[in-house]
């Protein structure tokens, strides 16, 4: 597959061992992408203030400005946030 790195999508990510990872509007493949999903991550749905990743999937600006707006203030800097 042209421009595959061969490095697992959780890799890139920086998901490894023991993260918390929160997922909002996820694709139903999306823990399939995955893998190999690193021991003990735990993929919630629900908002945690524990979660070290926070993964976003939306194509609504004003989604995106809400959410980003909320987490500045209820995660810590080192939160990492993603979006698709």
């Amino acid at each position: 597959m042209a421009g595959y790195s061969g490095t697992p999508l959780a890799k890139k990510l920086g998901i490894v061992e023991g993260s918390v990872v929160h997922v909002v509007h996820e694709p139903t493949h999306y823990r399939t992408l995955l893998e190999p999903i690193p021991p003990s991550v735990r993929v919630l749905s629900r908002f945690s203030p524990t979660a070290q990743l926070v993964h976003l999937f939306t194509t609504e600006h004003e989604e995106l400005a809400s959410r980003l707006t909320a987490w500045r203030t209820a995660l810590p800097d080192t939160v990492v946030v993603w979006v698709s």
